[in-house]
């Protein structure tokens, strides 16, 4: 049976005082994800936060 692996994307946001976000390391961007994930558990959405998939391949069949 042909399974498939579905590609996603969640939007988050991280502020900054960097105009190019130059100062955003990957603490800050580890919170903000964090923070939004925190959110949507709270508030749900998911689905919504997620749309479609943007793309979409069958896995590969396991041999073993």
């Amino acid at each position: 049976m042909a399974r498939y692996n579905h590609l996603y994307a969640i939007a988050f946001s991280v502020v900054s005082d960097d105009a190019r976000g130059h100062d955003v390391d990957a603490s800050r961007l580890r919170a903000a994800l964090m923070a939004r994930i925190a959110l949507l558990d709270r508030e749900g959405g998911w689905v919504e936060a997620a749309g479609a998939p943007f793309d979409s391949y069958v896995e590969p069949e396991d041999d073993t």
